[in-house]
């Protein structure tokens, strides 16, 4: 080396990630989900969820700029997730009717199954609803879960099955009085069955569109 030239030291290459960039997300949106659960409807930290995440403030930044981005990604992926289970579960069934009837069941389990239950309290605490209402967000997630039944309401005016239907419009309102019944059965007002809040919902939404049950 030269006189007077400064040792080249190699830079330490910093703390390695312990996870993939994909793994590292999911981490984070799982742990915001738990933190949602924890706080009952308080206003979740950036820091408690990396706690909860098990990572770093700079993982956090790789990914989201606010804990509000965080909320929004978390409704995001559940309202795509329980999407995808309504078009499988309609898709399955054997005839319209009987898709009707899936659709409308697997959206009473949101209240009357507890782990999907806890999932709907935290994602409709005051600190997402603040985030998500009125958004272009909300509406998409309404718009995920309304597809599915719209599809079976116009498969089946194509079939004769339902002849009074109006899919656009009845979409919407079979989901609005569905999720009526849901806040009712989380409200524990009036106390019914599953199976009973089930045949409630059909009863209503069966001679709208010309249907029997």
């Amino acid at each position: 080396m030269p006189p007077g030239e400064t040792p080249h030291v190699p830079r330490s290459p910093g703390r390695p990630r312990l996870y993939e960039p994909d793994a590292e997300r999911d981490r984070i949106l799982v742990a915001a989900l738990e933190v949602l659960r924890r706080t009952e409807g308080e206003e979740a930290t950036v820091a408690q969820i990396l706690q909860a995440a098990g990572l770093s403030t700079r993982a956090f930044y790789r990914h989201f700029e606010t804990k509000e981005d965080v909320v929004r990604a978390v409704y995001e992926r559940d309202a795509r997730s329980f999407a995808e289970l309504l078009r499988l579960r309609v898709e399955a069934a054997a005839s319209p009717e009987e898709a009707l009837g899936a659709w409308v069941d697997e959206m009473l389990g949101l209240a009357y199954d507890r782990r999907r239950a806890e999932r709907v309290a935290a994602l409709s605490s005051p600190m997402v609803l603040r985030v998500i209402s009125g958004t272009v967000t909300q509406q998409h997630g309404t718009d995920r879960l309304v597809g599915p039944l719209r599809k079976v309401l116009e498969d089946g005016l194509r079939s004769g099955a339902f002849p009074g239907a109006q899919p656009e419009l009845d979409s919407l309102t079979i989901r609005s009085l569905t999720g009526e019944a849901v806040s009712w059965a989380r409200a524990g007002s009036p106390r019914l069955s599953r199976r009973d809040a089930l045949r409630h919902v059909l009863r209503y939404a069966g001679p709208a569109l010309g249907a029997r049950f």
